[in-house]
């Protein structure tokens, strides 16, 4: 159905196309690197269908009925979308190594409740997420959008409906006339708003723009005007001018699929582009001459029909069944066979899913009852989370199938020539084991199921948020005090520098903040690639902090940066006067040298089916050592102590992904918490604080 009541043939078309480009786009097209704006196609198809749908109804009626919208809501997305959400969470319980399944569960039951979009904002603005491969179930997004986005429009429009009704004071013929008047002023407003905001966001904050309701609600909202502006009436365009709006569209929908990559910012201004083009091909399709033009035929072919009735459910299973064959077969890209068998499987699933759930829910005679579908909902709900739960205890069974595996010990090597300092000859013993094929020991720390949330703690004191509390760790109530000071990387060796205060009577002061470095160079804001203010502010607060405070011992931990992202100078440079200013404000200080990164995070790699030790040792990164050299010269330039932290994660090249019991890391480059824990003791030695 269209805007105007009548079946539109080359609508399915036009949704054949936008998920045949988002599907080309996610499988690695690189010619259509654009294809995600498929997404904003159908944004524009959305708006236009519903509102259209609503604005008739109140027309005809001069009232709205929010149940029955809902209910034929419930009918049409609910039974397929939540079939795909308890299959994916099996799949990846299953196909997926335990870390990254455990949050797959999580984000499908964000889903069932349509919240994915606000799950993936938080997820893909956390820094310490930052290089995960996403979510299998992160196309939700645009699903959560858009049942958000109608739980406010029907409301709106039926309150327009009642105040016509009551206080309009129009004659009967002239009913419809105000009515469209009413939702294009109201509806108007709305999206120049949600057009304004977007603008804005996506210049502050892209990332957490692109899921944004708000950013996105002028999308839906151009179509919902669109099918407004139509409702009634039946266009009389020339052939030849239906032509020419239908190909510009179409243009318009092709230069954003070819030239937008992931670095364009979307929504914004950009967005502009595939929104007008889809307006364009919705308004040309209702002229009364369409149906002779080129596009519209080509729209209305058969197996292009076909392959938009089956749209949805395309949509539906097309992610979860590359991202987890791309997992299976570990690789980034599909090869050809692996695709072409990945896109038959999309295609068959989607035609079962069409002919099997869609169809029987949309038009079956048992779903017709408002409370039936209505009831959807809830049922969905425990569906997702009874599946969650059950994928959950699988992948909790697997992972306690390790407990009888034995840990890591010195004592299994006496026969080697293991170092005379425990903490590296434990080390050492780890990557004999890791060579051997060891299997992965049970009883881990962290478990391969909480991995991911092994981030150190910063109480009340995370600074991102713009706090200017000052949290004592360690012996809170000690007279002297050690700060620690840096980035990300400072902060995984917060729990070190606690345990050291609390053993050895300091209070200790985390002033770190996630990919701002002490330095006195200021870093491009990772958003924009702007001047980042938050960071520079930061950093002029915690020195002076650390002036009040004049520790007796300031420890700095800073990853190693790519020169081009350091805006005002050499980074190594920036170092050595940072390390000048706080050895001035301070007792004593001293620089840790960085932590190894590796190719691949090590619970991932351990949490695999089979996998063993040695299928996860890895040598540390090129780039790692070169950065380590910068960072030891520039702190032995300065005349500030360098502790070469490397010794406690690798030996011979190699870094074990379990030491003893530990996990060292809880991704490619940050300190899990129970490890840096158990470096207490051999970096208060280093550091003469025994």
């Amino acid at each position: 159905m269209s805007g105007t009541g009548s079946f539109r043939s080359d609508i399915q078309g036009l949704r054949a196309l936008a998920v045949g480009l988002v599907i080309l786009a996610h499988a690695g097209f690189r010619t259509a690197s654009g294809g995600f704006v498929g997404v904003d196609v159908f944004f524009v198809i959305s708006g236009f269908l519903i509102v259209g749908l609503l604005v008739r109804e109140a027309g005809e009626s001069r009232r709205i009925s929010i149940v029955d919208f809902y209910a034929r809501r419930a009918r049409r997305v609910i039974p397929a979308a939540t079939v795909v959400l308890a299959v994916t969470a099996f799949a990846a319980a299953y196909f997926l190594p335990f870390v990254r399944s455990i949050e797959v569960i999580k984000d499908a039951v964000w889903a069932a409740f349509f919240g994915a979009n606000i799950r993936f904002a938080l997820v893909e603005t956390d820094y310490f997420a930052e290089g995960e491969p996403p979510s299998p179930v992160q196309h939700y997004w645009s699903l959560a959008v858009e049942e958000q986005f109608y739980v406010v429009i029907p409301v709106l429009l039926l309150l327009i409906a009642v105040a016509l009704r009551r206080w309009g004071h129009v004659l009967p013929e002239h009913a419809n006339a105000s009515l469209r008047r009413a939702v294009v002023a109201v509806l108007g407003v709305v999206t120049l708003a949600s057009l304004a905001y977007s603008v804005y966001v996506t210049e502050a904050n892209p990332t957490a723009a692109y899921f944004s309701t708000p950013a996105r609600a002028w999308e839906l909202g151009i179509g919902g005007l669109v099918a407004t502006l139509l409702w009634g009436r039946r266009p009389n365009l020339p052939r030849w001018a239906a032509e020419l709006v239908g190909v510009t569209g179409l243009v318009l929908i092709a230069v954003a699929t070819l030239t937008f990559s992931s670095a364009t910012p979307m929504p914004g201004t950009a967005a502009l582009v595939p929104v007008g083009g889809s307006a364009l091909l919705l308004a040309a399709g209702a002229s009364a001459s369409a149906p002779s033009t080129y596009w519209f035929r080509l729209f209305s072919l058969k197996p292009i029909r076909v392959l938009g009735d089956w749209s949805y459910s395309l949509y539906l299973w097309h992610f979860p069944v590359l991202l987890i064959a791309q997992a299976h077969w570990e690789e980034p890209r599909l090869s050809r066979p692996h695709l072409a068998f990945a896109l038959v499987l999309i295609l068959g699933l989607s035609a079962a899913s069409y002919h099997l759930v869609e169809e029987p829910f949309r038009r079956g005679v048992r779903w017709r009852p408002r409370i039936r579908a209505i009831g959807l909902y809830p049922v969905s709900l425990v569906l997702v989370i009874a599946s969650a739960l059950g994928a959950r205890a699988w992948v909790d069974h697997q992972i306690d199938a390790l407990d009888d595996n034995p840990g890591i010990t010195t004592a299994d090597y006496r026969s080697e020539e293991l170092s005379d300092d425990p903490a590296v000859a434990l080390v050492e013993a780890s990557v004999l084991a890791a060579r051997e094929g060891r299997p992965v020991p049970g009883g881990l720390q962290p478990d391969l199921g909480h991995l991911r949330e092994s981030v150190a703690p910063l109480g009340d004191c995370d600074y991102r948020t713009g706090t200017t509390k000052l949290c004592p760790f360690g012996d809170a109530d000690a007279d002297r005090a050690i700060v620690v000071i840096g980035d990300s990387h400072a902060r995984a060796w917060g729990p070190t520098l606690s345990v050291i205060g609390a053993e050895h009577g300091y209070a200790v002061y985390q002033f770190v903040y996630s990919g701002c470095p002490a330095n006195t160079v200021t870093r491009a804001d990772p958003e924009d690639g702007g001047t980042w203010d938050e960071c520079a502010d930061f950093k002029d607060w915690a020195l002076q902090q650390v002036a009040e405070l004049n520790p007796a011992l300031v420890v700095v931990a800073n990853n190693a940066y790519r020169s081009p992202t350091m805006l005002n100078g050499n980074q190594e440079r920036g170092l050595a006067e940072e390390l000048g200013l706080l050895r001035d404000a301070s007792q004593r200080v001293v620089m840790l040298g960085n932590v190894p990164k590796l190719e691949r995070s090590p619970g991932v790699c351990l949490s695999r089916r089979d996998a063993d030790l040695g299928d996860c040792l890895f040598p540390p990164l090129a780039a790692t050592v070169k950065g380590q050299h910068r960072l030891r010269d520039a702190a032995e330039g300065a005349g500030v102590k360098f502790v070469d932290v490397q010794r406690w994660f690798c030996a011979d090249g190699q870094c074990p992904p379990v030491i003893g019991r530990i996990v060292p890391l809880r991704d490619r480059e940050h300190i899990s918490v129970p490890y840096a824990e158990q470096l207490a003791a051999p970096l208060a030695a280093v550091l003469d604080l025994d």
